[in-house]
């Protein structure tokens, strides 16, 4: 009877601190959380991807019946310099501590933002939000596309006589080639200007075009022929085209589709927004980039005889990686 006793006694007290654990949701306690009813709210203020030293910003809501305890944000990759909380001009300061995201007490609504600063370019990311208040847990999940920086040329200008005697664009450092045929014969110096270009003009009967060397369009006896993809941004506004980004040129060109685009595009026309992806053999390889018509007309030039076409672009893309 007495080890009965003892045995109902041992059962009873284990339950209670098993229901007492249940209940318990403060930090470092447990690791398995209830669904916390409160509402917790998560969003991108600016574009989820960056280039290294961008920074991506998160606005963070949350409203609880019970006392907020903390706002846990945790990621696969670590932010640079400067990643975390940043709390709103004219707003109080929720936390105790940001490094581990404590709340002081008697906290039911948050309102901040959190920034997190692209630390590396060979992986992309992710970024969880967690929430725990007196009721359990909720968790927000977020991706981060890491892209490369860009680089502006202005001006670009290259000349067309025929489809083998035009210029060509290096879109790794922005030179402009005259007269392609003369990078025909093999040697080490025209291989690694093969390898270089990535954009060709062209005028052919009444249509302008833009192409990659391997396009059937370029007349050439070129070993090394970059598939530049090449497609028309018909959605993108002038102003969109001025205020590119590292963030907002990879979006432009992920809308646009251009990853889908062809060797070539025809009928070209000022103002026009062509995008553009670079070959896998390029020296800028698997880079995406933007080019807006600002020229396009007759004109003559001094390496070609005859009349020659004209074409002006400002071309924004992806840099080499160093």
């Amino acid at each position: 009877m007495y080890k009965k006793l003892i045995n109902k006694i041992a059962v009873t007290g284990m339950l209670m601190i098993g229901l007492s654990a249940c209940s318990n949701v403060e930090d470092g306690y447990r690791i398995e959380y209830a669904e916390s009813q409160a509402e917790f709210n998560v969003s991108t203020i600016n574009l989820n991807r960056g280039a290294v030293g961008d920074s991506i910003m998160f606005s963070i809501q949350a409203q609880a019946s019970t006392d907020i305890k903390s706002i846990i944000v945790s990621s696969s990759l670590s932010g640079a310099e400067k990643t975390g909380f940043v709390i709103n001009q004219g707003k109080t300061d929720p936390f105790v501590d940001h490094a581990y995201g404590t709340v002081q007490k008697n906290t039911k609504n948050i309102d901040v933002v959190y920034k997190y600063v692209v630390s590396q370019d060979t992986s992309d990311v992710v970024i969880t939000f967690s929430m725990i208040d007196g009721q359990g847990k909720k968790t927000k999940e977020f991706d981060v596309i890491t892209v490369p920086a860009i680089t502006r040329y202005n001006k670009v200008t290259m000349y067309s006589n025929t489809p083998a005697k035009t210029d060509g664009l290096s879109t790794c450092d922005g030179k402009v080639y005259t007269t392609l045929s003369n990078y025909d014969p093999v040697s080490t110096a025209n291989k690694a200007v093969q390898e270089s270009l990535d954009v060709v003009f062209i005028v052919s009967g009444n249509s302008a075009l833009l192409v990659g060397p391997y396009d059937g369009n370029f007349w050439s006896n070129m070993k090394i022929k970059n598939k530049t993809k090449f497609k028309k941004l018909v959605n993108m506004t002038a102003a969109d085209f001025n205020g590119l980004t590292n963030a907002s040129l990879s979006y432009f060109v992920d809308q646009g589709q251009v990853d889908k685009g062809t060797t070539g595009v025809t009928d070209i026309k000022v103002g026009d927004f062509i995008g553009f992806k670079t070959d896998f053999a390029s020296t800028n390889s698997y880079k995406y980039g933007i080019a807006k018509v600002n020229a396009l007309h007759p004109a003559n030039c001094a390496w070609y005889e005859g009349k020659s076409y004209l074409i002006e672009m400002d071309v924004v893309t992806q840099i080499k990686k160093k």
